[in-house]
């Protein structure tokens, strides 16, 4: 029987996840859940770790609503200076060179031209070099934060083409979960023992890291379009959501990004990431 490659995309509920199906990577003594899906999903794809095999049965992607994954991948790789001298010169041209301690600042002084700049933000807007980061970087075709570098575009396209997509929602972690170990032949649904799944790698933030106004959300919804077209993609192509459970994620995002959720293309074209995914993915570059 062939095996499920677990599509680990950052700060989407991934690591809760991956504990419960038995990997190791930020763990905190989560224990691997019983059932069918642990024991078939035997590979992991995780930024630049690729140990699937390309005929796998399926690729499980956990997903996460693109404005919240975007917000906390942001807020995780916020450098901690610590005496250790760790802290990733790409990660400080973002975070220290730059005036964007804080995701709101990113969107205010690094994405918003002067005239949008908000009242509660008196800086301005930044210099053309931390706006070309702070795009960039939201654009995943700059390295300064990994997990927003390694983005949806980038798991989607680096999966083979016509792989078969399962999808665990982590708006739906529980529910999703047991709904697979259903599909991948587990315990019916009369039988479920899985109430809750631990988070994993997960660490509380302040008001002001979650805070998020008005006007970058609606900027950030922009500059995400392609970022959203692929979360919809990734939904779309999954053969273990319904029409119904489909439409519940597409108007969760509708929500945040109505534009954008209902776009079928975007103003900024779509990335060519392949010098991407064959330093990373492994692919040979055409």
């Amino acid at each position: 029987e062939r095996s499920i490659c677990f599509v680990h995309v950052g700060k989407a509920g991934g690591s809760a996840v991956g504990c419960s199906l038995g990997f190791s990577l930020h763990c905190n003594g989560s224990k691997q859940r019983q059932g069918q899906l642990p024991k078939l999903t035997t590979s992991v794809f995780h930024k630049d770790v690729y140990n699937c095999h390309d005929n796998s049965a399926y690729f499980l992607f956990v997903v996460r609503d693109p404005i919240d994954r975007a917000q906390s991948a942001f807020n995780y790789e916020r450098p901690s200076f610590s005496d250790d001298g760790d802290d990733d010169e790409n990660v400080k041209e973002l975070y220290v060179d730059c005036p964007f301690w804080t995701f709101e600042e990113l969107i205010q002084n690094g994405v918003l031209s002067p005239e949008e700049v908000s009242d509660e933000n008196k800086e301005g807007p930044s210099s053309e070099t931390c706006h070309a980061r702070a795009i960039n970087s939201l654009h995943g075709t700059e390295n300064h934060a990994s997990h927003l570098y390694f983005n949806y575009q980038y798991y989607y396209e680096a999966v083979p083409q016509d792989a078969q997509i399962l999808v665990i929602r982590n708006e739906h972690l529980v529910d999703d979960w047991n709904d697979l170990e259903s599909f991948v032949g587990g315990k019916g649904k009369a039988n479920r023992d899985v109430q809750s799944i631990p988070k994993s790698n997960s660490y509380p933030h302040s008001a002001e890291d979650l805070f998020l106004s008005e006007s970058s959300q609606v900027a950030l919804c922009h500059e995400l379009c392609n970022e959203i077209q692929m979360y919809k993609s990734i939904l779309e192509r999954a053969v273990n959501l319904d029409k119904q459970q489909l439409q519940v994620s597409l108007d969760e995002l509708k929500a945040k990004c109505p534009e954008e959720a209902s776009a079928e293309f975007c103003s900024d074209a779509l990335p060519d990431i392949s010098q991407k995914l064959a330093e990373n993915r492994g692919y040979d570059t055409v």
